[in-house]
């Protein structure tokens, strides 16, 4: 019980500090003016994972997820209202947004008028909240055509990915604890795929390598 009651203490206050590094790319979004070739996604994704996984945790009454949760959606929210103020891809923000709603919306649905077997309900809202961490996680490779085209990792952001790393495993821990393979398998491949995402700052600069310049012999 009281490693439960440690590693749910870790995963708040980890969570929490995790969902305000959004803050800090919020505030290079408004002070460049723009959000450059970042994408929508990250944050839309993001909000849709924490509204799902808020009501998974309000439906099995799990203290821990619900905090978190809620104040990830809240966070989230306004996160992608910024982001959309300095969006200069508004149509990709459209297309986003769009499959974020419909994310949100057909599980919801399922599970208050279609699943009306509880149990069976829970099992496939739960399997639903893994795809949507995975996804979640992997967020940011996104960019990784960008990435790869321009040879560098400025699209990307790397206090986002640590986090995820740090936070994944913590969770992974937690899932384990509590033995939910619901909350421990996608914080486990997700802690995976932060690493192949901290891989590509091992490969690619931060910033576009400068054209080399013509020597005329």
């Amino acid at each position: 019980m009281e490693l439960i009651f440690l590693f749910g203490s870790l995963c708040t206050a980890s969570s929490l500090c995790f969902q305000l590094v959004g803050m800090q790319i919020c505030y290079g979004i408004v002070k460049k003016g723009s959000t450059g070739d970042m994408s929508p996604f990250t944050f839309i994704t993001y909000f849709v994972a924490c509204a799902v996984w808020l009501k998974y945790g309000l439906i099995k009454n799990l203290p821990v997820v619900i905090a978190v949760n809620a104040n990830g959606s809240i966070l989230n929210f306004i996160y992608t209202l910024i982001f959309y103020r300095y969006s200069n891809k508004k149509m990709q923000f459209h297309r986003f947004l769009f499959i974020g709603t419909v994310m949100l919306v057909s599980p919801l649905f399922y599970i208050e008028y279609y699943q009306l077997n509880q149990q069976i309900a829970v099992q496939n809202l739960g399997l639903y909240c893994v795809c949507l961490t995975i996804i979640g996680y992997g967020a940011p490779l996104v960019s990784l055509v960008d990435v790869i085209q321009s040879k560098s990792t400025e699209s990307l952001s790397l206090v986002l990915i640590v986090a995820n790393l740090v936070v994944a495993v913590i969770w992974t821990v937690y899932g384990g604890l509590i033995d939910d393979k619901y909350v421990q398998a996608p914080n486990f491949l997700g802690a995976v795929l932060a690493l192949i995402q901290l891989s590509l700052f091992a490969i690619y600069p931060s910033s576009p390598p400068s054209k080399s310049k013509v020597i005329h012999s």
